[in-house]
Parts: C-alpha cells; structure tokens; sequence
C-alpha cells in the first residue's frame, strides 16, 4: 500500500471514527463516546506503526549479528550478538526450553508466531536472552556456518 492510500485511509478512518462517536453521543447520550473514539484512533495509530512504519534489520558484522529496528531514516540498535555466545539457533517451532531457566525474550518479528521465525539464546550479564525474529535463508546459512 502507498504511503498516500494509507494517508487517506487513515484520514476516512478518523472521520467514521467521529462519526460513530458523535451519533452514540447524540442518540444514547454518552457523554464517554469521545473518549472511546480517542482511543480507538490510539490504537489504531499503533497497529499502523508496527506494521507499517517499523522495520527490522539483521546484520552480520564479522562475528558480530546486530539487530536494529529502523523507523523512517532513524535506526536504534536493539542487540548486539557474538556468534561465539549463542547456545542455541533453530527454528521456533523446534524450540526446547528449559523449564527452570528464567529467560528474557526479545520478539523482533511482526508474527510472533510465525512458522518461519526462529529462535536465538545466548548468555548475557548472567542471563539467557532469546530473540525471536525472521531471518533471511541466507543469514541462516551464514549462522549455522559459523
């Protein structure tokens, strides 16, 4: 979709939004129905965020794979992996964790729970991280080999 139909898709979405609001205030009197329709246009504002505006980019540096979400032309680093740390990479619907590990979970991916999202674990300040995310059939290869 074009950065222009979603710009008016989002602007029809705000005028039904309102309108709706407006008639549940002028037919049952419900003095809240602004509300409800601010927080709509909220959480529609952030479904189109993540799903549209955010992106996500895996890099291997020598031995080092960085993960950075990147929103317009600005990037933030969200982890830095040696390839040396990881205890495990394999695909998430193959994932055995352990049950008496506290993990901390990083999910880098749009659907969770997507069959082509894998998983990643190392060890950082005494703890197991795992991060969940979407790689490209090359970058698999490329971590497997190394």
């Amino acid at each position: 979709m074009s950065v222009l139909g979603l710009s008016l898709g989002l602007t029809v979405l705000l005028v039904v939004i309102v309108g709706i609001a407006n008639f549940i205030y002028n037919r049952f009197e419900i003095s809240y129905s602004g509300y409800i329709a601010f927080l709509l246009y909220i959480l529609v504002g952030i479904y189109v965020y993540r799903r549209r505006i955010l992106e996500y980019s895996y890099t291997l540096k020598g031995n080092i794979l960085v993960f950075e979400s990147l929103v317009g032309k600005r990037s933030r680093e969200i982890a830095r992996v040696s390839l040396d740390r990881i205890l495990y990479f394999c695909p998430l619907a193959h994932e055995r964790r352990d049950k008496n590990t506290r993990y901390r979970s990083h999910f880098i991916a749009f659907g969770r729970y997507s069959p082509d999202n894998y998983v990643l674990a190392f060890e950082k300040d005494d703890r197991i991280h795992r991060i969940v995310f979407k790689p490209s059939r090359k970058l698999v290869d490329l971590i497997k080999d190394s």
